[in-house]
């Protein structure tokens, strides 16, 4: 099993609910940079979209951490924050999802509008028949807990 990271940065409004460009299945998915319903379905989308794979989860908890640090003082409403759990915690808690075989999505609203979301999915995907994006063909571990 190895990792593959994906980031969508843009104008919040782009994130519809029900919207075709972000259901597997439909013509407008493919091209679609919208983070898709189900997280699985990342991996159906061109290899281009993919930011990062790795084979340790451990590089790519290091990714998120890095684009939380790159946005981290442009969320909105940080003095509601202050109660969310640090960054330490958050990582700790992707590193334990990633092992189990678990994606991780972390996503907030931005200054302005704006809207970020940080995925990071396992491949193969327990969700997803798909194959991988980028051509490679690892076999899920038998014995993830979930």
């Amino acid at each position: 099993m190895h990792f593959h990271a994906y980031l969508y940065r843009g104008a919040g409004e782009a994130i519809k609910p029900f919207d075709d460009a972000r259901r597997a299945g439909t013509t407008e998915f493919q091209t679609a940079v919208v983070p898709p319903e189900a997280t699985s379905a990342w991996l159906t989308k061109p290899a281009r979209m993919v930011k990062g794979t790795w084979d340790d989860p451990t590089d790519a908890v290091a990714w998120l951490a890095q684009q939380y640090a790159d946005i981290a003082d442009q969320r909105m409403h940080l003095e509601q924050q202050r109660q969310a759990p640090s960054l330490e915690t958050m990582t700790a808690n992707a590193l334990d999802a990633l092992h189990r075989g678990n994606d991780v999505v972390w996503a907030w609203w931005l200054r302005g509008g704006g809207f970020i979301d940080l995925t990071v999915a396992c491949c193969p995907n327990r969700d997803g028949e798909g194959r991988c994006p980028l051509g490679r063909t690892d076999r899920r571990p038998d014995d993830l807990s979930r």
